[in-house]
């Protein structure tokens, strides 16, 4: 039996959500009940839910398949779900139109199938569905502290304690996870970055681009702005806020009718330069030339399809960037310019304190990443040694 991530949508306040259903659409409740927690308990964002939603699917199918017990696996069976992920073709490739019907490959590869990196977000996730099912009392707790050792190292919070939030002076390390080869994140050059902006057709399309690339901004973020979180000016005394310079708020909102969910529940402020903001005043203008939009708090609205007006949702950016690939020949993603713009500030600074503020990362562990030696400054500081050595040699 195959399970799979599905959407869904609350009819009372109309919230966008994610569970696990079967081939028959029934949803697996326990696996359901840990995504809502996920949501409305830890505050993770929809995406956040959407991509363990798809990793338990992944689990459970495999579990129901070769008999393992969902809520107590051992180290060693969790050792073979990540050699079958190793090696199993993702279901995004099957074939035919709806992947739920298509017929399974059923191919084993040699080569890796999926990245460690891949491996390793999936056994996450496996491992805190077990601990949150030791919280709630499905199984022995003995099954969730088989998979991770306790080191008495600092004090940290415990993420699920019997179903409660408690602090204790340990550190989980999970028993099972993958070797891990860090890569540099996928990046557009500024001469791609140009190429897609001169492919935009409207200033709106143009600005998304602009916008990402000067900001660094996830999507969701982009997609949530209100135009009371732009401060485009000199000083915003007079709104009451002290920053100085340009700038703009990265608010997280749960009522956002586009449901763009900023991913950390901290707000943070992140610098505008000129150029954005007279971009900005460009796609004001046509913007609220249409009354609809005119009267709309969000910043991105539809223009010239209905409802015009509404908020502009994150799939929308999504469908633009699909478009602007076809039109100038290459693989171009939204957070591939978040990426874009890390790097670049990464290098020019060497700050991974200041690259972390200005992603809203919640660790400088993850800003890491950007740090990256690139071969031209490995060369110079080659030359450089040798440059030094040979200055010593002629005292």
């Amino acid at each position: 039996m195959d399970f799979w991530a599905q959407r869904t949508i609350s009819p009372l306040d109309r919230r966008e959500g994610w569970t696990v259903v079967d081939e028959r659409y029934v949803e697996h409740a326990r696996a359901g009940e840990w995504l809502r927690a996920l949501l409305d308990g830890e505050g993770c964002s929809v995406g956040t839910a959407r991509a363990y939603a798809g990793r338990i699917a992944l689990y459970l199918t495999w579990a129901l398949t070769v008999g393992v017990d969902l809520l107590a696996p051992s180290v060693e069976e969790l050792g073979a779900f990540a050699r079958w992920l190793e090696h199993t073709p993702s279901r995004k490739h099957r074939a035919g139109r709806d992947r739920r019907l298509a017929a399974s490959t059923g191919v084993v590869t040699m080569t890796a199938a999926r990245s460690a990196g891949t491996v390793d977000g999936i056994l996450i996730a496996v491992v805190e569905f077990v601990r949150f099912g030791a919280s709630r009392g499905w199984t022995d707790s003995s099954a969730a502290e088989a998979l991770s050792v306790r080191d008495r190292l600092r004090f940290v919070p415990a993420r699920w304690e019997r179903g409660e939030r408690t602090g204790a002076p340990v550190v989980r390390r999970r028993r099972v996870r993958r070797r891990r080869v860090e890569r540099a994140p996928t990046m557009l050059t500024r001469e791609e970055v140009g190429r897609l902006v001169d492919a935009c057709s409207n200033i709106r399309d143009r600005f998304v681009v602009e916008a990402l690339y000067a900001t660094g901004l996830r999507v969701s973020e982009l997609c949530g702005l209100r135009l009371e979180d732009l401060h485009l000016v000199p000083s915003a005394t007079h709104l009451g806020c002290s920053v100085a310079g340009p700038h703009l708020h990265v608010i997280r909102r749960e009522d956002n009718e586009n449901g763009a969910l900023a991913k950390s529940v901290f707000p943070r402020v992140v610098p505008v330069t000129k150029d954005l903001v007279w971009l900005h005043d460009a796609y004001r203008t046509a913007r609220d030339v249409l009354a609809e939009a005119a009267a709309s708090d969000y910043l991105l609205v539809n223009l010239w399809r209905p409802p015009l007006g509404r908020a502009l949702s994150p799939t929308c950016v999504d469908q633009l960037f699909v478009r602007l690939s076809a039109k100038v020949g290459f693989r171009a993603r939204p957070h591939m310019l978040r990426h874009s713009f890390a790097s670049e500030v990464a290098l020019m600074t060497k700050d991974p304190a200041l690259v972390k503020e200005l992603l809203g990362h919640a660790s400088v562990a993850s800003t890491d990443v950007y740090l990256h030696s690139r071969w031209n400054d490995m060369r110079a500081a080659a030359e450089t040694h040798a440059e030094a050595n040979r200055n010593r040699g002629q005292r």
